[in-house]
């Protein structure tokens, strides 16, 4: 697998890779045409993975959350941040690399909105909190290393959790380490029983999704009043 031509993204309309027929308006409705198909191409009848419907649904999950948790142009924003974690998650789940397009854009992004709901107070704890992020994930991963003599955390995720801090600041990062670990452990296990395979040392889990939910999540629960982001 390798990273999509993006040029040929832009230049080119969607198609069907088993046919290579070109997406119209009823064919890429999301959710609906999916199930208005049968998750099948309207063409050739090949099936549409699942993994599009599924990407489908967060996506709106994310938009219907970012509209019941905020208000104004914060729902705006909190909609954009979540399918920004969502697209990082797919991709290091297919390609096992968290893009610096993706990390480095969120860690600005989040500098930039928490100084403007909380001003310069917000900034530097957002700062503060990035450095953390990044530094606790770095010296882990080159321990790591150094003691079991191969790469165990890529230094996506130590950028995947600086923008966490960003966006939450300092005090929040202690709870997305731990809830990503919970939601880690938890999708290993479903794995080992879908798979029926047993978990090794070197098992290869992505983190970035899990580190990803564990933020986005947080990020919800400081903004459940609606309307104003309390740095945790």
């Amino acid at each position: 697998m390798e990273w999509p031509n993006r040029r040929a993204i832009l230049q080119t309309r969607s198609r069907c890779k088993n046919c290579q027929t070109e997406l119209i308006l009823i064919d890429i409705i999301p959710v609906f045409s999916f199930l208005l198909l049968g998750g099948k191409c309207r063409k050739c009848k090949a099936h549409i993975a699942q993994a599009h419907l599924f990407t489908e649904l967060m996506a709106m999950l994310i938009a219907l959350a970012s509209v019941f948790v905020f208000s104004g142009w914060l729902q705006v924003v909190c909609a954009l941040f979540g399918w920004t974690l969502l697209f990082g998650s797919l991709v290091d789940l297919r390609l096992r690399i968290l893009p610096d397009g993706i990390t480095i854009g969120l860690i600005i992004a989040g500098l930039i909105i928490i100084s403007w709901i909380g001003g310069l107070e917000f900034f530097w704890l957002g700062l503060f909190g990035t450095i953390i992020g990044f530094g606790a994930f770095y010296l882990l991963a080159k321990l790591y290393q150094l003691l079991r003599g191969r790469e165990g955390l890529g230094l996506g995720d130590a950028k995947l959790l600086a923008a966490g801090g960003a966006w939450l600041g300092p005090f929040a990062l202690s709870w997305v380490v731990l809830l990503a670990c919970f939601f880690a452990i938890t999708s290993l296990l479903i794995l080992r029983l879908v798979q029926q395979k047993p978990i090794k040392s070197d098992t290869a889990l992505s983190f970035g999704p899990a580190l990803s939910l564990a933020i986005f999540i947080l990020w919800l629960w400081s903004g459940r009043d609606g309307v104003t982001i309390h740095l945790l």
